[in-house]
């Protein structure tokens, strides 16, 4: 039986199809957990995009990775980023009256700029946790440059923000129809990966990682949650 996935800071990816000449970009490094991890794992190149000042302070410094201090979005633009104390930053407001938070300026940048300044033409990996600005980029990445990636591991935010439902359900079907298998891990859109069907992976693989790899994990997150 081939070795299915693994999971990194909430994140379900293909680990066969990274090796150490593997480009993986992280998007929302928050503090650089999820790079160091790929690194020590893999010991390939990391390019990460965080722009929140304190963290990128936090963030210990590796031959390997590379940090832009920017935010990934749908436009090349400066944004105000807004930080808040009980979560991680986003670019959107609070859905609290009590939640409060501190505005700071930052650029933001297309995935395609992204990848155009720090030379990236083919992504092994590609981890997206952007506090909800990934409806954004989705919606102005092409499907070419998409299909550069192998595999998208993604965090969705309509758990947050529910009115982004509808977009993640229609960025789901978009993914599929561009060439892409799209593969839940969590029972809610916080965890998704999309496969690439130029992978390698085959259609057999693809069925186990649906069944046995998907409920197996749901149940095992259900147990856990009975038990506290």
């Amino acid at each position: 039986m081939f070795r299915s996935t693994t999971r990194i800071c909430g994140h379900t990816f293909v680990p066969r199809l990274i090796n150490s000449s593997s480009i993986v970009l992280d998007l929302g490094a928050f503090d650089g957990d999820f790079a160091s991890a790929v690194i020590e794992r893999f010991h390939c190149r990391v390019i990460s995009a965080e722009p929140v000042k304190e963290l990128l302070d936090r963030i210990v410094p590796n031959a390997l990775h590379q940090v832009l201090p920017v935010a990934v979005g749908g436009k090349n633009q400066t944004i105000e980023i807004n930080v808040y104390d009980s979560r991680c930053a986003s670019v959107f407001g609070s859905t609290s009256s009590v939640e409060r938070a501190i505005a700071q300026s930052v650029e933001m940048i297309t995935l395609s700029e992204f990848c155009r300044r720090t030379g990236t033409e083919h992504i092994d990996l590609l981890k997206l946790d952007i506090e909800g600005a990934e409806i954004d980029m989705f919606d102005n990445t092409t499907d070419q440059d998409l299909r550069s990636a192998t595999q998208i591991t993604t965090e969705f935010h309509d758990f947050i923000y529910p009115e982004q439902g509808a977009a993640v359900a229609r960025i789901r079907e978009r993914m599929s129809d561009i060439g892409f298998w799209v593969l839940p891990f969590s029972l809610d859109n916080t965890d998704v990966l999309f496969l690439n069907k130029n992978s390698g992976v085959s259609s057999t693989e693809v069925a186990y990682l649906r069944s046995f790899v998907r409920y197996g994990k749901g149940i095992v997150r259900r147990l856990r949650r009975v038990a506290f």
